[in-house]
């Protein structure tokens, strides 16, 4: 352990002792009987089986049960975190136990995935209710999480304001869904827990988790987790470099609860780029991509980095005032800062393979976004009908600071191909510039009012926000004031308790995204209209011996925007049309039988363009969305000490085009398989957990699409991940 390793140690175990010498003797004598019983992180609303839970969050209403929301959710648990998640690896591989959820990008140096369709990324995560903390190179990482809540439904006017930037596609794209990360709370049951790992080719990972309860009642929670990551990865050439500590402190008692949590992170991936586009030349006449090369194989120089680093925290209260009216308020804040050195765009490569007209990028960049939100929830009566209403005014700000230059080594261009690599000058030099200038401000001030109303068997959701977008373009072209309302509703009907018919709908406004600041686009720092987008889903879900089904049917829009290629190997940003995504997906979780445990799901996906310029791509599909993918994933538990893990995930083939826009190219289907193993026992008195995994077991070579944009990535090769967790 380096110096720097044992000064994080230390300084978390010193920051929690201190908790320690108050604590109640009810705990005391706890921590000091026979060690036989394992800690165990039990989620009461769990299913039977323990991957997803039976609640999810409502917006500001507040948590409900899966089945009484007018759309899809899925809260997965910590469980599921530890069965699935490589913490070496972005949190998508997680998040696609999900069937509406598939992973955009295999590089650690991105977060992006396409939820029905639609590419996502950190930028749509929500943390402890708090939206945009996190962007394109960051999410909340794994070990810190408790839960999370995926709505990959109409739910965009119970959320309140939040800003709308996106970090691909050009800039700002209506979200489909959300996704709102829980972080752990210190339990009634005392957590000492040492965890390393091991994955790829020489990742190592430490992890220590602290958590106390004390004073009276204890009322008092704090919890501590900390990280230091460091090696190389499965990819040969990458690194990961992630060192963090977090705390959270809540406070509880019979009329109100406050959560506090705060931390300071520091990530580094070196290599790992992995972000392609096919340009044929003139006179190729297939309709297929070049096969996938060796996943292996490293597509970078030298230098090729992505570094950022910073703080974020949140503060949630809510207090009693009666038995029926609280009021809440909400805080949140994220500061960060950071340069990328990495291919400018997705690597170009023609029908043999070979790379053209490939430039190298330099960028620092920082960003600071601050949240803040009050309001009132509670219930009344009119008659036989009751209302749960909540009512919150909200205020969102971001600003963003960028430098960058592009290059042109090798007289002009990146050289190499798909099967050999780049060819990079050994003597290229990077330059040193100054930090990120301003690019772009945003705020947003608005109004939200939500009512659940209940009268019998029967539901309807009515809610609005009301949204004031003041967006100011900080280097050129036009900055404006946006007005608009946000409405949302949805109706729920059970005939019996454990059975759900439900419909809903909304619509959401995405402010005009700022072309890039680089001298090869043709309309840099130009500002594009907002754009607006609606949703609407109907559905049944049931709930039985101890499985929960969801079934459901759903329209989605959004803005076809992308980048077409100009004149002198430059691009231009342009929108075109809507795309459409109309669907049938199907979800199933829980205990299927006595030892067996499944996840997973199939959707399918028709996703169409309209309304595009003369008509001319009417009809024609959506770049990258497969009309079929599924998740299957299984756990069998022969006894109470092992565990056997399995997960496939299918996607059918899909479709691309070149960078004219002209050609259509097939992306073929994969099926790729994870398998693994857990056992506890114990190391003298300490209960200990050993896991293992390996992800692409059958070391699958394969593109895969990017929902809505006409780049695409590659997979990442084998990984195998060891884990061993010492609970002290």
């Amino acid at each position: 352990m380096n110096g720097k390793k044992k000064f994080l140690t230390a300084a978390v175990f010193c920051a929690v002792v201190s908790v320690g010498f108050v604590l109640p003797a009810s705990a005391e004598e706890t921590m000091t009987h026979d060690l036989d019983e394992v800690i165990v992180e039990a989620d009461r609303d769990a299913l039977p089986g323990g991957l997803v839970r039976s609640k999810a969050r409502l917006g500001i209403l507040g948590d409900k049960s899966v089945l009484d929301i007018p759309y899809s959710e899925m809260s997965l648990t910590q469980k599921t975190l530890e069965l699935f998640d490589d913490p070496s690896m972005p949190l998508a591989n997680v998040l696609q136990n999900n069937p509406s959820i598939r992973s955009s990008t295999s590089s650690p140096m991105y977060t992006d995935f396409s939820m029905r369709g639609i590419n996502m990324n950190g930028n749509h995560m929500m943390l402890n209710g708090i939206p945009s903390l996190f962007y394109q190179f960051t999410t909340p990482p794994s070990h810190i999480i408790d839960r999370i809540d995926i709505t990959s439904g109409p739910n965009a006017g119970v959320n309140g304001v939040s800003m709308s930037n996106n970090g691909t596609n050009s800039g700002a794209t209506p979200a489909p869904g959300t996704i709102n990360i829980t972080t752990k709370k210190a339990l009634d049951t005392p957590i000492t827990r040492y965890t390393q790992t091991f994955s790829g080719r020489g990742n190592l990972g430490e992890y220590i988790d602290i958590g106390r309860r004390f004073g009276k009642n204890n009322e008092w929670g704090l919890r501590v987790n900390a990280e230091y990551m460091d090696g190389a990865l499965s990819l040969p050439g990458a690194e990961k470099n992630e060192k963090n500590i977090f705390f959270n402190l809540d406070h509880r008692d019979q009329k109100s609860t406050t959560n506090l949590f705060a931390g300071h992170f520091d990530l580094r991936v070196d290599g790992g780029q992995r972000w392609f586009q096919f340009s044929p030349s003139s006179n190729y006449k297939g309709s297929s991509l070049p096969g996938a090369p060796d996943s292996k194989k490293n597509y970078d120089f030298a230098g090729t980095t992505k570094y950022v680093h910073g703080y974020i925290m949140t503060l949630n209260h809510e207090q009693k005032m009666d038995d029926s009216w609280s009021w809440f308020a909400n805080f949140g804040q994220s500061r960060r800062s950071g340069n990328k050195d990495n291919q400018g765009s997705a690597l170009k490569f023609d029908e043999n393979g070979n790379f053209k007209g490939n430039q190298f990028n330099q960028q620092n960049e920082a960003g600071k976004n601050v949240y803040a939100q009050i309001g009132i929830k509670g219930s009344v009566h009119t008659g036989a009908v009751k209302h749960n209403l909540a009512f919150s005014v909200d205020r969102s700000w971001a600003k963003y600071w960028n430098n960058s230059k592009s290059y042109s080594p090798n007289g002009g261009s990146i050289l190499g191909d798909l099967y050999n690599g780049i060819i990079f000058p050994d003597n290229y030099q990077l330059e040193t510039f100054g930090a990120g200038k301003p690019q772009w401000e945003e705020t947003n001030v608005g109004i939200t009012v939500a009512d659940t109303l209940e009268y019998g068997k029967a539901s309807l959701l009515l809610a609005a926000s009301r949204k004031h977008e003041n967006f100011e373009n900080l280097t050129g072209g036009k900055s404006f004031t946006n007005n608009n309302t946000l409405p949302t509703y949805g109706f729920t009907y059970k005939p019996v308790d454990n059975l759900a018919f439900y419909a809903g709908h909304t619509e959401s406004f995405s402010r005009g995204a700022v072309v890039k600041n680089d001298d090869r686009y043709t309309n840099k720092n130009a500002t594009l209209d907002p754009v607006k987008s609606k949703q609407t889903e109907i559905g049944v879900k049931y709930q039985n011996a101890g499985i929960l089904t969801t079934f459901s049917y759903f329209d989605i829009d959004e803005a076809n925007r992308y980048d077409i290629d100009a004149p002198g190997n430059k691009l231009t940003t342009v929108d075109d049309g809507k795309n459409r995504y109309k669907g049938l997906e199907l979800t199933v979780n829980g205990k299927i039988a006595d030892k067996w445990t499944a996840t997973g799901g199939l959707m399918y996906l028709d996703a169409q363009r309209e309304n595009t310029k003369n008509g001319l791509k009417d009809g024609l599909f959506v770049t990258g969305a497969a009309k079929w993918s599924g998740v299957l994933g299984l756990e069998y538990t022969p006894d109470k000490n092992w565990g056997f893990v399995g997960r496939a995930i299918w996607n059918d083939k899909a479709f691309i085009e070149d960078t004219s826009g002209k050609g259509k190219y097939e992306i073929p289907s994969f099926v790729t398989f994870d398998v693994g193993v857990h056992y506890k026992t114990k190391i003298n008195t300490v209960p200990v957990k050993f896991s293992a995994m390996c992800y692409n077991v059958t070391d699958k070579d394969y593109w895969m699409g990017r929902g809505g944009s006409s780049t695409f990535g590659l997979s990442m090769p084998r990984t195998f991940m060891f884990s061993a967790q010492f609970d002290l």
